[in-house]
């Protein structure tokens, strides 16, 4: 499993460190205290699924729900 961000320059622009299957991690954080979200794609918006302090972790997350289209109601 890939625990590494996988941002293009472009998702970076927009705050984007992470995305697969349009499932994205952000840092809603600063540099100092991040606090990265994992967000799951809806119909007319994203929904913030959980947030973590470590961007491994948010990225394993945000994998998990990507690979098994787990999405929040």
């Amino acid at each position: 499993m890939n625990h590494i961000a996988n941002a293009t320059p472009d998702d970076l622009k927009i705050g984007i460190l992470h995305e697969i299957n349009n499932y994205y991690v952000t840092n809603e954080g600063t540099k100092l205290k991040p606090n990265f979200h994992v967000w799951v794609p809806g119909i007319t918006h994203s929904t913030c699924d959980s947030a973590y302090s470590d961007l491994s972790l948010a990225v394993c997350r945000c994998n998990y729900l990507a690979k098994n289209k787990i999405t929040i109601r």
